[in-house]
């Protein structure tokens, strides 16, 4: 068996492996849900959505900060320009919560759910979930040189009751 065969297969095999938990839902799509969804939490309807994207251009995230309600469905999509890989790591945003992932990004999961998500040169991930907590939540890029970091905020409705 040639040499670049042989670590072909053990990257795909190692990839395979990494990605337990993963369950495709269609072609390119990803679901995870660690935990059973809450009430109404369709994400494949087509209820009133955010649509919002993250720009990666020369080793920076735009916006560096984005704003997003509780409750409502978000499609966050994540576009790297740049012509290197980057990754998104989202700190806390999305364990436990239902998700929906397509695009060309390759996705890492964890016990509490995504942890993050590769970006090959010019790639592409859509993620789709709804935000269930208030808070700021980090996120950056965690490879090597790369100092790129963001913000994202999930606010309250205003007369939302818990």
């Amino acid at each position: 068996m040639p040499i670049v065969f042989s670590r072909f297969l053990k990257f795909f095999i190692i990839l395979l492996m990494v990605g337990g938990g993963i369950r495709p839902d269609g072609p390119g799509d990803v679901s995870w849900a660690s935990s059973p969804a809450p009430p109404n939490s369709d994400l494949s309807d087509t209820a009133e959505e955010n649509s919002v994207t993250l720009t990666i251009k020369s080793r920076v995230f735009i916006p560096e900060t984005i704003s997003l309600p509780m409750g409502q469905k978000t499609h966050l999509t994540i576009i790297n320009h740049d012509s290197e890989l980057h990754a998104f790591v989202p700190v806390g945003l999305l364990t436990h919560t239902h998700i929906n992932l397509s695009g060309n990004g390759a996705p890492q999961f964890g016990k509490e759910g995504l942890l993050r998500v590769l970006l090959p040169t010019r790639g592409q991930t859509d993620i789709v979930f709804i935000p269930t907590r208030p808070g700021n939540y980090p996120f950056f890029c965690d490879l090597p040189g790369h100092v790129m970091r963001g913000n994202i905020v999930v606010q309250e409705k205003k007369g939302m009751v818990e």
